[in-house]
């Protein structure tokens, strides 16, 4: 959109300090929104300075005075935009709020737009993101519009003093922010600088709500929970009550309690939150958790319904991604699986799985409840019909995580499905297609099943295309087999034992009863490079647990057995499935 005005429509101002890592994505995700840029900068030594020049931006040297509003407000005093858009180095604008931006600065009857912050885990906008925050960043270009406060400085307060009837919007504009993603906060020190301003401040002024608030969060963020509690419970009794973060002082309030031990102060905080906030989702999803801690499962279940009924928060509330979504889906599905509920536990998990921008944690969840409810061969079938993208995009991370759980079955059964695909459909079709036209090669690897695995002696190295091939050229049989035969299979003796002959052992070992394995023939499983990777070797946080998975599952399969019992059914099925839940590395 093309917006032809004698001055600039927007100006983008920022304050910065050796920002050169970040800054140049911040401007440039701006252009075609901002018509003018101001950058205050503070004292850099990097080459910030220049990248900003290389934008058009204008400089205003700053010296730091310990005081985030005076910087700020520096920046406005050189703007001539109608508006004032406000982002950090560390923030971009999204590729699809550009217009959405212009179609708001065409509104002057509003004084002011909060835009959506999404607070990622990691360093681009692709990487999951863990909070959605309202917050004021465009506001009608005024002399009397001004910052207040050292630290976290706002202008809200300003703008309703000068214009104490002031229209402001919340627009569907998102920014995103990576400044407090994993490293980034240490990295710059950000809460030592944060309490040491916020403290100054509050020698100046004891009784002001938010910088109490303020100080909370940063104790938050220090683990010192009962600190913060202080300061919540000190800005609760100062606060107005038309204040826009209250709600977010329940929230804390009510976090802090419940990480100090006190559940029952921690759910009192909760009911009193809902009382004033009753379409917050995040207190509902909260008090749900809380009371499934304590077991109070049907209590818990009304408190997620609620939660799920609201949906995703309403604008104007900070929340955590995926509450009144795929994160109460979950809890909920917990709580079913508590009650007995399966049915509801399987379709809660699947909705969340559907959802979730990175599903594995609920994926595994969904697998353990539909094998310990014996619907292990239908797992294949699940998937297909409820999450098809995971069969297609991750099929050897699915028959991984199948394997690791004991639905060996039905790992084989995914395996086999990927052979059948068109050939140019992933990699196992890829694999598939490359060693279905041998140049004269071997077409099997040489010796027992052991050395095809670990590429033990001078076998030829174990890959996606070996698997693929031999399923291929071996028809797997399916008649019965007795103990002997078995046997045969999990430890052969020198026999020509091909990858798809693991692949036909990943279906016996599932026919076998736990007197009939042994810890190695687990282990092997586990250890084949299309369950574990071309390198065999656990990532070193995750030997620990690959060192158990092996006992978890022959646990598993004694438990399967007892489950047939008509006096152990229900012990063994609620022990199966409190085992440890697979943890699958990246």
């Amino acid at each position: 959109m093309n917006i032809t005005t004698q001055k600039p429509l927007i100006t983008l101002c920022m304050i910065v300090r050796n920002e050169a890592d970040t800054l140049a994505r911040c401007l440039r995700s701006i252009q075609g929104a901002a018509d003018e840029i101001i950058v205050v900068d503070t004292g850099s030594t990097d080459s910030t300075c220049s990248i900003a020049r290389s934008f058009g931006a204008r400089i205003i040297r700053f010296p730091w005075k310990g005081n985030f509003a005076a910087a700020r407000n520096a920046g406005l005093d050189a703007a001539r935009g109608t508006w004032i858009l406000v982002l950090d180095a560390d923030e971009e604008l999204d590729p699809g709020s550009i217009n959405e931006l212009l179609v708001c600065a065409k509104h002057l009857e509003y004084e002011a737009f909060f835009v959506r912050i999404h607070n990622h885990q990691g360093t681009d906008r692709n990487s999951q993101t863990l909070t959605v925050n309202p917050i004021l960043r465009m506001f009608k270009n005024n002399k009397d519009y001004r910052f207040n406060g050292i630290v976290h400085e706002q202008i809200a307060a300003g703008i309703v003093q000068a214009t104490p009837n002031a229209a402001m919007h919340m627009s569907p504009v998102i920014v995103h922010h990576y400044g407090y993603a994993e490293g980034v906060v240490q990295k710059k020190d950000k809460i030592s600088r944060n309490l040491e301003l916020l403290k100054t401040q509050l020698e100046r002024s004891p009784e002001d709500a938010f910088n109490q608030f303020n100080l909370a969060v940063e104790y938050m963020r220090l683990g010192d929970y009962g600190q913060a509690l202080k300061h919540i419970r000190t800005s609760l009794d100062c606060v107005d009550p038309n204040t826009s973060y209250i709600h977010l002082l329940y929230k804390y309030e009510l976090r802090c309690l419940a990480v100090t031990g006190n559940i029952p102060g921690a759910l009192e905080a909760c009911d009193r939150g809902i009382s004033h906030f009753p379409d917050y989702p995040d207190l509902h999803h909260l008090k749900g958790a809380l009371l499934l801690q304590v077991s109070a499962f049907i209590e818990a279940k009304a408190a997620l319904s609620r939660a799920l009924a609201i949906g995703a928060s309403p604008p104007l509330y900070h929340t955590e991604a995926g509450i009144g979504t795929y994160h109460t889906h979950t809890l909920m599905g917990q709580v079913c699986q508590q009650i007995g509920q399966e049915t509801e536990a399987l379709a809660c998990f699947t909705r969340a799985a559907q959802l979730h921008p990175e599903p594995w944690p609920v994926i595994v969840r969904l697998v353990r409840l539909l094998k310990c409810t014996g619907r292990g061969q239908g797992i294949y079938g699940w998937m297909s019909e409820h999450l098809p993208a995971i069969l297609a995009e991750q099929r050897r991370k699915l028959a991984r995580l199948l394997v690791m759980d004991g639905c060996y079955a039905a790992a084989a059964e995914v395996l086999e499905s990927g052979a059948a695909q068109d050939e140019g459909e992933d990699e196992l079709g890829a694999a598939a297609r490359e060693v279905s036209e041998p140049d004269g090669g071997s077409t099997h690897n040489e010796g027992g099943l052991n050395s095809a695995v670990i590429g033990a002696g001078e076998s030829k190295p174990n890959t996606h295309g070996a698997v693929v091939k031999d399923l291929v050229e071996y028809e797997l049989d399916d008649h019965d087999t007795g103990a002997q035969e078995v046997n045969e299979l999990l430890h052969p003796a020198g026999k020509d034992r091909s990858s798809a002959a693991w692949l036909k052992q990943l279906q016996r070992v599932d026919a076998a009863s736990a007197v009939q394995l042994e810890f190695s023939d687990i282990k092997t499983l586990l250890e084949h490079p299309v369950i574990a990777g071309a390198d065999a070797r656990p990532a070193a946080a995750e030997a620990g647990a690959a060192a158990v998975q092996p006992w978890i599952c022959l646990a598993d399969k004694a438990l399967a057995a007892l489950a047939t019992s008509s006096v152990f059914s229900p012990a063994a099925a609620a022990v199966r499935l409190a085992l440890p839940l697979p943890r699958l590395a990246d």
